[in-house]
């Protein structure tokens, strides 16, 4: 059999899942208000467009697709300004999907960009202001395809990079901070499946994702992510505490070489403008 292994990100754009957020639990009219404020949603698509679309534009390999998951109630005029984004980043493919818990939503959202012929999918999860080094599908495709050949993705399997920089937008002083996780994180990390899609990356807990599924974890080389934190973190992200400073300049050449942003225009979302 020819193997054809597909690469699919997912991105979920203010997306009312019925659960899996810390907001999910709100009355769905506040949780539409909340995220639908256009204040939030400018914010949303600033780093979109700043951060996490333009380090999958760099990618060295770019023979992959990237779904961006958004509700279907989300406002006409933002629909139609993701709908543009394919002008600028040929690799994206919208979708507006009605009210649904996170798995089912992302079990349907890569199966809507599943192409005929493949044998595999390698899924991988990315939120809409976070980041990837340039290498990353490449790197990604390589680990899968040879875990494919060797027989060990038969079954779903897991293939994670851990090593990755923390970017606080809020400390103009010390924003950039080294990290190696201990487990795989919710981004840089990607699950191979068959493209019937019984399931997902985003079926488990990241953090536990090696205590259900055979997991490749790789921690060395260069950053393979880039997290940011700021002042609308579903997840109440922090800094790690273990995790090592780097110095500023240090940090904006990485940006630069590691992930293809713009460093004046990317340090531009900080708090206070570009440093």
């Amino acid at each position: 059999m020819t193997v054809r292994n597909q690469i699919i990100g997912l991105i979920r754009f203010s997306y009312p899942a019925t659960e899996g957020f810390a907001v999910s639990g709100m009355d769905e009219d506040a949780l539409l208000a909340m995220l639908y404020d256009p204040a939030r949603l400018a914010s949303r698509f600033a780093y979109l467009e700043t951060i996490t679309l333009p380090s999958l534009a760099a990618q060295t390999d770019g023979d992959f697709t990237c779904v961006i998951l958004a509700g279907d109630t989300l406002p006409d005029a933002c629909k139609k300004r993701l709908r543009a984004l394919r002008d600028r980043f040929p690799f994206v493919r919208p979708i507006f999907m009605e009210r649904m818990g996170p798995l089912p939503s992302a079990k349907r959202s890569f199966r809507r960009a599943v192409r005929d012929g493949t044998t595999h999918v390698t899924g991988f999860r990315l939120d809409d202001d976070d980041a990837l080094a340039v290498d990353y599908i490449a790197k990604t495709r390589d680990r899968a395809d040879r875990l494919i050949a060797g027989g060990f993705a038969d079954n779903p399997l897991a293939i994670a990079f851990t090593r990755g920089l923390y970017w606080d937008l809020n400390d103009r002083a010390a924003p950039f901070r080294e990290f190696r996780e201990t487990y795989a994180p919710s981004l840089a990390c990607a699950m191979v499946t068959s493209p019937d899609m019984d399931t997902c990356i985003y079926r488990y807990n990241h953090r536990r994702l090696a205590s259900f599924i055979p997991t490749w974890l790789e921690p060395g080389g260069a950053a393979m992510f880039i997290r940011t934190l700021h002042d609308t973190n579903d997840s109440g992200r922090s800094i790690p505490p273990h995790s090592k400073p780097m110095d500023t300049v240090q940090g904006r050449k990485l940006l630069v070489t590691r992930f293809g942003l713009d460093p004046d225009v990317a340090m531009g979302l900080m708090r206070g403008g570009a440093s």
